[in-house]
This record gives structure tokens, C-alpha cells and sequence, in this order.
């Protein structure tokens, strides 16, 4: 089973802004952790984590996501719509 870092995991779910990697406050961090390591685990634990194939299966399984991953996705890119740097 692939170790999930949190660099990789925050790579793969930036997917919803549309751009690279963008940098997260802390509960930003916590709350992908939370709501979204499980959706990697179930849907793209196939791919290597810091790949860019991670990435390309989340776009692709956005509607596979669990609400609480969706809704943390959501939540983030209503509060940085343009990313945070």
C-alpha cells in the first residue's frame, strides 16, 4: 500500500483549482486529511502518490469523491478562488 504524504495528498485534491500546488493554512491541510485520504485509498491508490497520474484520477473521479471530500473541495475553492501563494 502506498504511503499517503501530505504533499502528495494536497497535489492530488488541488485538482479543484484547477493549477499547481497551492499553499494551505493548517486546518486547510487538516480538513483534506480528514475528508479526502480515504478517497485516495479507495479510487487512485494505484498511482504513486507525487505522480501526476494521482492527479489526473481525481479529475477524473470527482463524482466518485465521498460528500465530506467533495464538500472540503468545495469549501476550499469558494475560499481561494484564485489559489493562495
Amino acid at each position: 500500500m502506498p504511503r499517503v504524504t501530505l504533499k502528495s495528498l494536497v497535489l492530488a485534491l488541488t485538482v479543484a483549482a484547477s493549477g499547481p500546488a497551492l499553499a494551505m493554512t493548517p486546518q486547510e491541510e487538516a480538513a483534506f486529511r480528514a475528508n479526502c485520504t480515504g478517497d485516495y485509498m479507495r479510487l487512485c491508490s494505484q498511482y504513486d502518490p507525487d505522480s501526476p497520474a494521482v492527479e489526473q484520477c481525481f479529475k477524473e473521479r470527482q463524482k466518485d469523491l465521498s460528500p465530506r471530500c467533495q464538500a472540503t473541495i468545495a469549501s476550499y475553492s469558494k475560499a481561494n478562488p484564485k489559489g493562495r501563494r
